[in-house]
């Protein structure tokens, strides 16, 4: 779509613009946006002659390259995108070089110019976020032969968006889209897999060479405990080392004064055997640390062990420098992270410390978004602009960190700062990122100083912090304002290069930003809190009553937010919490069970309580949303701003639902700027479309009271989001008649008209379980009547109806008669589902014959009211309860809506043991229809589309509500019923059931 209102006021002119003369303005507006490209005359490049190899008559239209990545290609036409001439350039390779173009961007520009004078573009071009263009980026992941020569065969072009589709965005969008395009991922992820599989061989040679106590030394000096963990550690931040060193000896004026050398000049001074020995390489970083980077090149150097044989020191070394040049050759520039790339594949440890490396897709969006909150005066200032504090106390290796700063500098550049006026200041004062892992810390240091070479810088806050001893980590924050760095590397200057333990301060209340992924560890079954490699249980215990004894000493100071089911990840967002100013943002990755699960209700109360404009970004498609690498979990972006005081809490949260993860970061970088253009509306919801596709959908809706379920995030539906939220507020409403009925009865909580039952813990275990509980329990055979029976698990055989026999018979456990008799006098005949599954479980609550126990699969609730118990029975197995369930239970698993116990009695319902004329009403209804719609067979809850028998039952529940006869309100309930059953939460993304719906089911069956 044009801009028309940017081109209004503009007389058509004599003649028609040329398209080189459109190319020619549109270059030179472009070099503005980034002083690396306005300081270099041949960074942008137009209409020229002669730039590729073999050329016959074409010519690129515009050539956008610097030193440190690939050539983009920039093609135009008026109208749609030049896809044709942007596919051709795919492979050409740039004249005087072997760099074939790996991506090009193929642009639409409006018609509408054509008609424009020279001066009239110019006016049009001179506000960059007025400019409206039409994008394409063309990729493939190639190389050039030795000959320079290139076939790109048309399946291994990609097209982002997916041909012939394309965005639309500004001048600033498309000088993003040329630093992104330059580097496809695949090319990064297939580098880093084969650079780790070179370092994993040349750790097992150091460890073959090594006497065992050097090769301890090396890995205690990086705070790791596993020998060859440690190598590997080494190696990778020897080979980072060497490839910074290369870059200042060729940037840093002041190092090139004192004679540091690149590898390759190492390597010359010598006629026989172009190799480096340690103390060369000593040598040469001791030049280096001299002036500053010691965050980098002190764990480098440390990590040198002077007991290495000079032998295999100098091959590794030699073999690392070769590694190092050939990943410079790919030009991979500091846009693209690398390191985080490289990272998962070099530790043993991250499924144990659920560590998991932030993708750069995520690091994107995520950071994008918390920029943008920041609100400065001047973002063309440079001392208002440094003095921003921003933070990741789990940063990993930095992914998040660089991103922000990225985004940071790009903001200042864009209004016509320069970020090398940034970066000492940033760097030293302004930036905090702390790691347990001393591979992560010099990570994040290593591409936080490739961000600007030439700028020195004395110090810096990028720590490693401990957890060995007792310690907890970053978490030790909680209780202090100072946390000290293990290494000893961060305070040192030109005179002072001795290692010494270094107090890093990160006050309370004093950050604008924290962005963070922190772990999500948790006491699980076989996992354990602080389950580091090589760490002892005796240490990892020190560090988990150290965790207790800080969770306790929060709670006694009122917090609720950390807990230790929900993990660390909800220790973390308390430490977040701390640490940000009024009116500073949290910006955090969180397992999507911090929107819905029990434990993770202190966490949602304190954000409602505390923090303005809150938004959730998820994915409706649960599987595989992950947003980091390998955690095999699903996860939700969390972005808030700090209360300042003076205004209320707010009352609604804004959700941004994405049908699938960004595949590319050009593509979260869209979606960023997609989701910024919104707003933050207080009420509504739509479906959002971009890029010729359905992106997702939007939905601002109100919070039902405090802690509750974001039941929200993750819904595909904003339509059902939204009738969601007024049923819970008493209302069914009707968005295809945009019409809404009172219901007769408020809602309650389950808690408050019934007793629950207690855990199955308590109740007891299976034969040959782990013993808990007051009794054992067994299958019932057929024809047995129990004297202890309980319905124990779920069937999907046989509980096809609301009526139902136990499943289990009990045997008292010796010595627990106490136990025991507590448990029978909490027996019933009224069962509610902890973890039901939708896609093959026809029930929610269930009744029995006799009174029995619960179990594992279901929870008894107490009442002497029969009435009362027919109306929940009947109620529970309906879809308007279904869909309460859905907002209110866990279903991160698709298909399945588990209840954490503790949650049951939270559960909301109408108030069917209400007084007064609506109360008997509902009880009477209940209890003239509970025998029929008892003994109906019922499919799978998923079904409920189709389902004539859940359809009595939910014209029944219509009937218990005060809305019986209501032909609209019937309708009502029909729609969203259907939109209900197609939520992917729902239907599990089963393929029987997509297909009954009509939908296409995964991999188009």
């Amino acid at each position: 779509m044009t801009s028309q209102s940017h081109l209004e006021g503009m007389d058509p002119v004599l003649g028609r613009m040329h398209e080189q003369t459109f190319n020619i303005a549109l270059a030179q507006a472009l070099r503005k946006r980034r002083q690396a490209w306005r300081s270099s005359p041949d960074a942008i490049t137009y209409e020229r002659s002669g730039v590729f190899q073999e050329e016959q008559a074409d010519r690129p239209d515009i050539l956008v390259q610097t030193p440190e990545i690939y050539p983009v290609v920039l093609e135009v036409e008026f109208g749609d995108p030049a896809f044709r001439d942007a596919r051709s350039r795919l492979g050409k390779v740039v004249i005087g070089t072997t760099d074939p173009i790996r991506s090009a961007i193929a642009i639409g520009a409006p018609p509408e110019l054509r008609g424009l004078s020279d001066q009239q573009l110019q006016d049009w071009l001179a506000d960059p976020y007025a400019v409206e263009l039409k994008y394409a980026i063309l990729s493939a992941n190639i190389r050039g032969d030795e000959k320079g020569e290139v076939t790109v065969a048309d399946a291994a072009v990609h097209y982002w968006p997916a041909w012939p589709n394309y965005a639309t965005g500004n001048l600033e969008d498309l000088a993003v889209l040329c630093e992104y395009a330059a580097a496809p991922p695949q090319l990064v992820t297939d580098t880093a897999k084969a650079v780790a599989a070179e370092i994993n061989n040349f750790a097992l040679a150091l460890q073959k060479a090594l006497e065992p106590p050097t090769a301890k030394a090396i890995a205690d000096s990086l705070g790791q405990t596993d020998p060859l963990q440690g190598l590997r550690m080494a190696c990778c931040i020897w080979l980072t080392s060497l490839r910074l060193q290369n870059r200042l000896a060729q940037t840093s004026e002041s190092l090139k004064a004192q004679g540091l050398q690149t590898i390759s000049e190492m390597k010359a001074r010598y006629r026989v055997g172009s190799v480096i020995t340690p103390d060369e390489l000593r040598a040469e970083w001791r030049k280096i640390l001299g002036e500053n980077y010691g965050a980098i090149f002190h764990t480098a150097r440390n990590a040198l062990h002077p007991r290495i044989p000079v032998e295999v020191g100098a091959k590794v070394l030699t073999d690392l420098s070769d590694l190092a040049d050939r990943i410079s050759a790919l030009r991979l520039g500091n846009r693209v992270d690398f390191a985080g790339e490289l990272f998962p594949e070099l530790l043993s440890d991250r499924e144990e410390t659920a560590a998991h490396y932030t993708l750069p897709e995520t690091a994107e969006l995520l950071s994008q978004l918390a920029v943008a909150r920041l609100d400065l005066s001047d973002w063309a200032a440079a001392d208002i602009v440094a003095a921003l504090k921003i933070a990741d106390l789990a940063c990993g290796t930095g992914s998040l960190l660089r991103a922000a700063y990225r985004h940071i500098r790009n903001r200042h550049d864009a209004a016509g700062g320069t970020g090398a006026d940034l970066h000492k200041r940033m760097m030293e004062e302004s930036v905090v990122g702390l790691d347990i892992n001393a591979l992560a810390s010099h990570m994040t240091a290593a591409g936080l100083s490739a961000m600007e070479m030439e700028t020195p810088y004395y110090h810096t806050n990028v720590a490693v912090v401990e957890v060995l001893g007792g310690k907890t980590g970053s978490l030790e924050l909680l209780e202090s304002n100072q946390i000290t760095d293990v290494t000893g590397q961060i305070a040192r200057t030109a005179t002072d290069n001795q290692a010494a333990p270094t107090n890093i301060e990160v006050m309370d209340g004093s950050r604008d930003l924290i962005i963070q992924n922190p772990p999500y560890s948790r006491a699980r079954n076989d996992r354990k809190v602080f389950d580091i490699a090589g760490i002892s249980e005796a240490e990892r215990k020190r560090s988990e009553r150290r965790l207790s004894s800080i969770r306790n000493g929060m709670r006694k100071s009122g917090s609720e937010v950390p807990h230790g089911q929900a993990g660390l990840g909800s220790d973390f967002s308390a430490l977040a919490d701390r640490k940000l100013k009024p009116g500073g943002v949290f910006a955090s990755v969180l397992p999507l069970t911090a929107s819905h699960a029990e434990s993770w209700t202190g966490f949602r109360k304190s954000i409602e309580a505390e923090y303005q404009d809150i938004t959730a970004i998820a994915f409706v498609s649960h599987e595989g949303s992950m947003l980091s690498a390998d955690t095999h979990m699903n996860e939700m972006l969390v972005i808030a701003s700090k209360g300042q005081g003076n205004y209320p809490p707010p009352k609604q949260m804004f959700c941004f639902n994405l049908n699938d993860t960004p595949e590319s970061v050009a593509e979260a970088y869209w979606y960023a700027k997609l989701l910024k253009g919104l707003g933050r509306p207080e009420r509504g919801s739509d479906i959002l479309y971009d890029m010729g596709k359905r992106v997702g959908s939007w939905v601002a809706t109100r919070i039902p009271s405090p802690g509750f379920p974001w039941f929200a995030v993750g819904m595909q539906s904003p339509h059902l989001a939204e009738a969601a939220a007024e049923l819970m507020s008493g209302r069914l409403y009707s968005p295809q008649a945009m019409q809404s009925w009172d219901l007769s009865l408020g809602f309650t909580t389950l808690g408050q008209i019934v007793a629950t039952g207690p855990t199955h813990d308590l109740i007891g275990h299976p034969r040959g379980g782990d013993g808990r509980g007051a009794f054992t329990f067994d299958e019932l055979p057929e024809g047995y009547i129990p004297t202890y029976p309980a319905l124990w698990a779920a069937n999907s055989k046989t509980q096809t109806g609301i009526l139902n026999t136990p499943t289990h018979e009990g045997h008292p456990v010796d010595g627990r008669g106490d136990l025991q008799r507590r448990m029978v006098s909490q027996r019933s005949d009224l069962f509610i589902s902890r973890g039901l599954r939708m896609t093959s479980q026809s029930i929610a609550v269930a009744r029995t014959t006799d009174e029995a126990m619960g179990g594992s699969a279901w929870n008894a609730l107490q009442t002497d009211d029969v009435d009362l118990k027919a109306a929940l029975a009947v109620w529970g197995n309906s879809t308007l309860s279904m869909i309460i369930r859905v907002c209110y239970a866990q279903t991160t698993q698709q298909g399945r809506a588990t209840m954490q116990v503790k949650a049951l009695a939270g559960f909301p319902v109408p108030n069917f043991a209400a007084a007064g004329p609506a109360g008997e009403q509902a009880r009477q209804v209940a209890r003239e229809r509970y025998a029929e719609l008892a003994a109906l067979p019922l499919e799978p809850v998923s079904y409920a589309f189709r389902d004539e028998n859940r359809h009595r039952i939910d014209a029944a529940a219509l009937a218990m509500v005060g809305l019986g006869g209501n032909a609209a309100a019937a309708r009502a309930l029909s729609h969203l019923r259907n939109l209900w059953c197609r939520e992917p939460a729902v239907h599990g993304g089963s393929a029987a059931i997509m297909r009954a719906l009509g939908l296409r089911g995964p991999r188009g069956e």
